[in-house]
């Protein structure tokens, strides 16, 4: 009777520690992650876990700048990894409570643009800093994100994809809307999360706004 019980014991244990186990790595992957993008214009992808089990992964041009202020100008810098040339773009920008207008030319030609900023302001006295959301020329929307090291991201997204996931130990069960099931390795380091199977393997960093 007491080897049963020890038995029952153990493997109630095991579960309650492997449930536990899985819990933890759930909430280490809930959030925003982004795929590491090199270069200076990339399609990339933004995956977000929710605690609801439902995940949206955003795909979409991604394009990482150099940026500072100087009075009412923005000077922009992209290495352009073609000609191995830095490109420096200026344009005049004024900012209003949670509007930014700013204007800018493209060959010779004058073009203004409005952002407005899509979270509430986090850094009192820095009124550029945040995710502010616009329409590019040809009327796609776009996010440019102003980060506290001087790094500026524009994001277009193009398309979301929709579905589920599950976490066992270890292992992602990914199932996106009409298409198959697929089973990853998780791993993480630092701030990265590696996504493996037989057949990809995905690296992000988490995203952080």
């Amino acid at each position: 009777m007491k080897t049963i019980f020890k038995i029952t014991l153990t493997i109630s244990f095991i579960l309650i520690s492997t449930f536990s186990f899985s819990q933890n790595v759930k909430a280490g992957l809930i959030g925003k992650w982004e795929s590491d993008v090199i270069g200076n214009s990339k399609v990339g992808t933004i995956w977000q876990f929710n605690k609801n089990e439902t995940v949206e992964i955003t795909s979409g041009a991604i394009v990482h700048y150099i940026y500072i202020f100087k009075g009412k100008q923005l000077i922009s810098a992209l290495f352009n990894h073609i000609t191995g040339e830095t490109d420096l773009d200026t344009s005049f920008i004024e900012i209003k409570g949670d509007s930014l207008f700013q204007k800018y030319k493209i060959n010779g030609k004058q073009h203004t643009r409005t952002m407005v900023r899509t979270e509430k302001q986090k850094n009192k006295g820095i009124s550029e800093l945040g995710i502010w959301e616009t329409k590019n020329i040809a009327g796609q929307k776009a996010f440019y994100q102003f980060k506290n090291d001087h790094t500026l991201i524009l994001r277009i997204p193009i398309s979301v994809q929709k579905g589920t996931y599950k976490v066992n130990g270890f292992k992602l069960n990914l199932k996106l809307k009409d298409l198959k099931e697929e089973v990853y390795d998780i791993k993480f380091l630092s701030h990265s999360l590696f996504l493996k199977n037989s057949k990809t393997e995905k690296t992000f960093h988490r995203l952080y706004e």
